[in-house]
């Protein structure tokens, strides 16, 4: 039965979800490996080691430079990309580790996506001027071609692989990207969805270009499978996030009830700003548990609901869905 347990490779293990995916897996008896620049164990904010910790190989890597962690893919099932920014400026994610909310909200105000008064422009997101750098370490670095880099190092890394290992051939294997709900603009800029959406849709075009080409080598397919949170939470590890959470549980559970669509142009701040307080808060272990179920459905071909799946056939798993495993609610059909 050893060869049938998953073997999990995390980028960006160490991170808020990445160590939720960690301890998950790790308590269900799954191999799992971390990914990241430091390769350094995750740590709790106060800085104590958990216990699962232990049971997780932690491994450094660039995701941009596939020769740092091509040979920690040779006999993985199933990559879980969770890289990407909220906010291109740097210090939010520190502000929001430290519980200070005047320091996200200097990042939210750098990184505005309203327009600028009197000059009839956005901010400067989509800047055609940044440098090759700002780019790497922006939306379109982050939240898509770190992705895409990582993909390719495992289609790759599969492609060569020998059919005889672990586990069985014709067993597919995943590629699990995480996306976001569009929840939330205007606050946020609109490249963040907009780079998580191009990411998607690439990522399917070239796990289906896989697919087609290897089919008849006996090799399994590669699945990919996005997931589609919105805010997520946690009241001990990120405790700011618990009363946006609060607020913005309740205003969904209304919207719920009155069940009124929302009128506004997808493309318009007015649809975004009502869509974040439609889109039910997520703990972040029930995110985590349902990227695993993903995988399990995935691997043992249980999957049924043919409109969980977008583009080239990739599973998109939706707020909803994952309050229903979670036993929090019934999908919207």
């Amino acid at each position: 039965m050893a060869a049938s347990v998953p073997k999990l490779l995390v980028v960006g293990g160490n991170g808020f979800l990445g160590s939720a995916i960690c301890k998950a897996a790790v308590t269900k008896g799954w191999e799992v490996s971390s990914m990241s620049l430091s390769g350094k164990p995750y740590t709790t904010p106060a800085g104590h080691t958990p216990s699962w910790v232990g049971k997780v190989k932690w491994e450094n890597g660039d995701a941009f430079n596939s020769e740092s962690y091509s040979n920690l893919m040779k006999d993985k099932t199933s990559i879980i990309h969770t890289l990407g920014i909220l906010l291109e400026d740097s210090g939010y994610k520190k502000s929001i580790k430290d519980g200070n909310y005047f320091g996200l909200i200097n990042s939210l105000l750098k990184s505005t996506n309203l327009p600028i008064p009197g000059s009839g422009s956005s901010s400067k997101q989509g800047n055609p001027l940044k440098t090759e750098e700002e780019k790497k370490f922006g939306y379109e670095g982050m939240n898509r071609d770190s992705a895409l880099k990582v993909l390719d190092t495992f289609l790759s890394s599969t492609s060569n692989s020998s059919i005889t290992i672990n586990p069985p051939p014709l067993t597919p294997k995943q590629f699990i990207y995480i996306s976001a709900a569009d929840a939330f603009r205007p606050l946020i800029p609109s490249r963040y969805i907009e780079t998580k959406r191009e990411a998607e849709l690439e990522i399917a075009r070239r796990c289906e270009s896989y697919n087609e080409k290897h089919i008849t080598e006996n090799q399994g397919q590669i699945k990919p499978i996005f997931i589609r949170p919105g805010l997520m939470y946690h009241p001990h590890i990120r405790p700011l996030t618990t009363l946006p959470a609060f607020f913005i549980d309740l205003s969904s559970k209304l919207s719920l009830k009155t069940g009124i669509s929302n009128p506004f142009a997808s493309k318009s701040s007015l649809y975004g700003a009502l869509e974040s307080l439609k889109t039910f808060p997520l703990h972040v272990d029930h995110v985590a548990n349902s990227i695993l179920k993903s995988i399990e459905d995935s691997r043992n071909n249980t999957t049924k609901q043919e409109e969980d799946y977008g583009w080239g056939g990739a599973r998109i798993i939706e707020v909803d869905q994952m309050r229903e495993w979670a036993g929090l609610g019934k999908k919207k059909l």
